[in-house]
C-alpha cells in the first residue's frame, strides 16, 4: 500500500519554483506580482488564502490580499479587476462567491495571460480543444492530481477511472486529463449518485462531502484520490476532511490513497505558482 505524498513532492517543486522565480526576477527587474481576490469572510477561504500567501512569500513573489464584503457588487468587482489586469502579473479569485456574483462574469473579467486559476472561457476552450500554440492554463488541483499520478507512475492505459464531482474546477478537467493517460473514464455527482464507482481501478473524489465514499464504493487493489476537502469542527477546533471515509484497517486494502491533509492540498498550491510563472514568461517572452 502507497501513501501518494503530496506534500513531499510540492517540497521537491517548492525548490525547482524558487530558482525559476529567481531567474524571472532577475529578467523582468523586480518581483512578480500575485492578486488575490476574496469576497466574504468563508474560514476554508482564508486559510486557503494563507496558505498561498506563505508559498509566495517563499517563492519571493510579492502576493497582495484584496478583500471585500460579501455585499460588494458584481460591477464594483469587475472594476476592480481592471486595475489588478493593468497591475498584476497573475489574478487569483478565490472561490466560492456570493450568489448574487456570477463567477463566469468574474472569471471572465480577469485577462487570458492573468488567469492562472485557468477558469476564463478563453483558457477553459484552449486547454478542452488542445490549443497547445495558444496560451492556456491547466486547473491547480486536475494538474496536481495528474502530477500525483505521474510522480507514483500509476499506469492507467486501459483501466477504468472513476471521477466523482463534474465541476469546472476540479472535476471536468481531471476527467479530461485522465483519458489523455489512457483511462476510460466515468463521471458522477449528485444528480447520477456513485453507484458504479466500486468497479474503478482510480477514484478520485471531488465532490466536497464528507463521508460519501465508503469501502463498500472502492474495491481493493484501487487508488483513491481523494480531492474532495471540506472544513468541519471535530473536539471544538476546525479540520479537514475528505469524501472517503474508511478506517485505517480498510485503507490498508488499497494499492494506495492521499491522506488529508498532505495529498492533493500542497500540489494544487504549487501549480498555480507554476501557472503564474507561466503567465509571466508568455507576457515578458522569456
Amino acid at each position: 500500500m502507497t501513501i501518494l505524498n503530496g506534500k513531499i513532492i510540492a517540497e521537491e517543486r517548492t525548490a525547482e519554483l524558487k530558482k525559476e522565480f529567481e531567474e524571472i526576477t532577475k529578467l523582468i527587474g523586480r518581483q512578480p506580482v500575485l492578486s488575490i481576490i476574496q469576497v466574504g469572510d468563508n474560514p476554508a477561504s482564508s486559510l486557503y488564502i494563507k496558505n498561498k500567501i506563505k508559498k509566495a512569500e517563499e517563492l519571493g513573489v510579492k502576493a497582495t490580499l484584496y478583500k471585500f464584503d460579501e455585499d460588494i457588487s458584481q460591477n464594483s468587482l469587475l472594476k476592480k479587476l481592471d486595475v489588478l489586469n493593468e497591475e498584476s502579473d497573475g489574478i487569483i479569485v478565490q472561490l466560492p462567491l456570493p450568489e448574487h456574483i456570477s463567477p463566469k462574469v468574474i472569471m471572465n473579467g480577469i485577462r487570458l495571460e492573468k488567469d492562472v486559476d485557468g477558469l476564463c472561457e478563453k483558457s477553459t476552450f484552449n486547454f478542452y480543444n488542445d490549443k497547445y500554440d495558444e496560451l492556456s492554463f491547466t486547473p491547480a488541483t486536475a494538474a496536481a492530481i495528474i502530477d500525483l499520478i505521474n510522480y507514483y507512475k500509476i499506469d492507467l492505459n486501459g483501466k477504468k477511472a472513476a471521477v466523482i464531482g463534474r465541476s469546472y474546477l476540479v472535476g471536468k478537467p481531471t476527467a479530461f486529463l485522465l483519458k489523455k493517460l489512457g483511462a476510460m473514464v466515468s463521471t458522477y455527482n449528485k444528480n447520477t449518485g456513485i453507484k458504479g464507482v466500486e468497479s474503478a481501478d482510480l477514484l478520485v473524489s471531488a465532490a466536497g462531502q464528507p463521508d460519501l465514499v465508503k469501502k463498500e464504493n472502492i474495491k481493493d487493489g484501487a487508488w483513491l484520490i481523494d480531492a474532495g476537502t471540506t472544513m468541519i469542527e471535530r473536539e471544538g477546533k476546525k479540520c479537514f476532511v475528505g469524501d472517503a471515509s474508511l478506517t485505517p484497517e480498510e485503507y490498508q486494502l488499497l494499492e494506495g490513497y492521499t491522506p488529508i491533509p498532505g495529498g492533493v492540498g500542497p500540489l494544487t498550491v504549487i501549480w498555480l505558482f507554476k501557472n503564474l510563472a507561466k503567465a509571466i514568461k508568455y507576457e515578458f517572452q522569456i
